[in-house]
C-alpha cells in the first residue's frame, strides 16, 4: 500500500497552527485600525441578529419550564405536543414583555429616583455624617476633609451624568435622537426576529440538535467534535444557570427588602428596595453600591435607622446566599471567589455594567474547561490530589534542599 507523503505528522500540525496564528496576531496588530473598523460595522449589521438569538435564549428559559413541569404535565406531549410548545411560548412570551414593562415603567424609574436623591442629598449627607462623629475627633476630621472636597464638587452635573449615563442619553441633541432612533429601530428588529427565532427553535429543537451534531461529526473527528460539543453545551448550561439563578434571587431579594423595610419603618423602601434588587445581578460591587446608596437617603434622615439598614441588609444578604439560594435555586457549580471579582472587574473596564454581568458565565466556562484540562494532565503524569498537596505544603528550603541533594 502507497503511504501518503503529503499526510503531516501531529508535531508538524502543531507547529503550522502555531505559525498560522502567529502570522493572524501579526497582521492584525499591524492593521489594528481598519481590523477595528471592520470588526465594528460586522457588529453593527449582525447587532439585531445578536440580540436576536439573545432574546430567543431568554425565552427558550421559561419555555422549558412551562413545557416540562407544568404543561407537559397537564397534557400528554406524546399527543399533543404541538400544543404544549404553544402554551408554552406563549406563556413564556406574556412574561417576558410583562417583566419588559415592569423594568420600563417601574424598576428604571425607581433606580434613576434613588441614584439622583442620594447624589443630591450628599452635601446634606456629609454635613449630618460631620454632627455625628462630633464624638469621635479623628474620624470627624476626615469627614471635614470630605465635606470640603464636596463642597467643590459640582452635584448636580454629576446627578445629570448618571441619569444620561443609566438611560442612555448623549450629550448633544442630534447623536441623542440618532442614537434613540437607530437603538428603537433594532430593538423593534430584534424582538420580531427573537419571536420568529423563537418559534422555530421551540418546534424544531430536537431536529435542530439532531441536525447541527450531523455537521459536527460529518466535519470533525469523534474526538474533536466530542470536545466542541462539550463546550457548546457547558456554554450553555453556564449562561442558563446563570441568568435562571440570578434573576430569581434579585426579585426574592428586591422583595425580601421592601418587606423588611416597611416591617422596620426605614424610608425610601421602593426606590432602595428596586436598587438593591437590580444590583444584586452585579456580584460583589453592586451589593455594596446599593447599600451605600441607601445609607446616604437615609442617613439624612436618621443615622440610627441608616446603621439598622446597613445591619439589615447584611443579614439579609446572609439568608439569601445561605437559604434562599439552596432551597429555591438549588446547588449551583460555583466560582473561586478571586475569579468572581476578576471577571466583574474586567467585564466592568472593558463593556461597563453589561460586561460585568455576562463576564461571569464566561468566566465559569473558562474555569471549568481549565479544571477539566488540569485534571487530565495530572492523570497523564500520575499526580494525584495527595502528591499534589503536599508539594504545595512543601517550603522552600525543603525544597532547596531536596534540589540540592538530588544534584550530589
Amino acid at each position: 500500500m502507497k503511504e501518503n507523503v503529503n499526510k503531516l505528522d501531529a508535531p508538524s500540525k502543531r507547529n503550522l497552527k502555531v505559525g498560522i496564528i502567529l502570522l493572524l496576531v501579526f497582521f492584525g496588530l499591524w492593521y489594528i485600525e481598519p481590523v477595528s473598523n471592520f470588526v465594528i460595522r460586522t457588529y453593527a449589521v449582525l447587532r439585531p441578529i445578536l440580540l436576536g438569538f439573545a432574546i430567543a435564549f431568554v425565552i427558550n428559559l421559561p419555555m422549558n419550564f412551562f413545557q416540562e413541569k407544568v404543561f407537559g404535565r397537564i397534557i400528554d406531549p406524546l399527543k399533543h405536543r404541538k400544543t404544549v410548545l404553544v402554551l408554552s411560548l406563549i406563556l413564556s412570551w406574556l412574561i417576558f414583555f410583562v417583566g419588559i414593562t415592569v423594568i420600563i415603567l417601574v424598576v428604571i424609574p425607581e433606580i434613576i429616583n434613588a441614584v439622583e436623591t442620594a447624589i443630591v442629598n450628599i452635601p446634606q449627607f456629609i454635613k449630618s455624617l460631620e454632627e455625628f462623629t462630633r464624638q469621635f475627633p479623628p474620624i470627624n476630621k476626615l469627614v471635614l476633609e470630605a465635606e470640603q472636597y464636596v463642597s467643590e464638587f459640582d452635584v448636580n452635573w454629576a446627578a445629570n451624568k448618571v441619569t444620561d449615563y443609566i438611560t442612555g442619553e448623549g450629550s448633544d441633541i442630534i447623536n441623542s435622537a440618532s442614537n434613540i432612533i437607530s437603538s428603537v429601530s433594532s430593538t423593534l428588529i430584534a424582538i420580531v426576529m427573537g419571536f420568529i427565532f423563537s418559534i422555530y427553535v421551540s418546534i424544531n429543537k430536537k431536529n435542530l440538535k439532531l441536525n447541527s451534531n450531523r455537521i459536527l461529526y460529518a466535519n470533525f473527528n469523534e474526538e474533536r467534535a466530542d470536545q466542541i460539543n462539550y463546550v457548546f453545551k457547558l456554554t450553555y448550561d453556564a449562561f442558563s444557570r446563570f441568568l435562571e439563578s440570578r434573576l430569581l434571587s434579585c426579585l426574592i431579594l428586591g422583595i425580601l427588602n421592601f418587606i423588611g423595610m416597611k416591617i422596620l419603618r426605614l424610608p425610601y423602601a421602593g426606590m432602595i428596595s428596586a436598587l438593591v434588587g437590580v444590583l444584586d445581578i452585579v456580584p460583589y460591587f453592586g451589593p455594596i453600591i446599593a447599600a451605600a446608596f441607601g445609607m446616604i437617603m437615609i442617613f439624612i434622615i436618621s443615622p440610627i435607622q441608616a446603621v439598622i439598614f446597613i445591619v439589615f441588609l447584611v443579614i439579609l444578604q446572609q439568608v439569601q446566599e445561605n437559604v434562599i439560594y439552596p432551597l429555591f435555586i438549588g446547588k449551583q457549580v460555583g466560582l473561586p471567589a478571586i475569579w468572581i471579582f476578576v471577571s466583574v472587574f474586567l467585564g466592568g473596564r472593558l463593556f461597563g455594567i453589561l460586561g460585568m454581568i455576562i463576564f461571569m458565565p464566561i468566566a465559569t466556562v473558562l474555569y471549568t474547561l481549565l479544571e477539566d484540562n488540569t485534571i487530565k494532565n495530572l492523570k497523564e503524569n500520575n499526580m494525584d490530589r495527595i502528591t499534589v498537596a503536599e508539594k504545595a505544603q512543601k517550603s522552600f528550603e525543603e525544597m532547596r534542599e531536596e534540589k540540592q541533594n538530588d544534584n550530589f
